[in-house]
């Protein structure tokens, strides 16, 4: 369980600053977000549906945030996955520049 009011008072007003910016990256704001809500004692999984997130999302981010701060919030680390696409749906997509959806 992530402790209540681990922010001190300087640290909140920029997380709060970040959330306010038109400027700020929607990913960075996201992630400010998460961590001013685990400072009000909302738990990560309640944080997580909130944000249509999964509970280990907030987990790590809060972890970054313990330990590197604010240049760990403004980086986005996350490189994705390996693409499910076999190679002749993937060149496919590529000749047709679209890909068919049915509902």
């Amino acid at each position: 369980m992530i402790c209540r009011g681990f922010l001190s008072p300087s640290e909140r007003r920029e997380l709060e600053a970040c959330l306010r910016s038109q400027r700020e990256d929607h990913g960075i704001a996201r992630r400010a977000n998460a961590i001013l809500l685990l400072d009000d004692g909302k738990s990560c999984q309640e944080i997580a549906e909130f944000l249509y997130l999964d509970k280990d999302t907030i987990r790590v981010w809060d972890k970054a945030y313990q330990r590197a701060g604010w240049d760990a919030l403004s980086v986005d680390a996350w490189e994705g996955g390996q693409s499910r696409m076999t190679p002749p749906s993937s060149n496919r997509r590529r000749s047709t520049g679209s890909v068919q959806r049915s509902f």
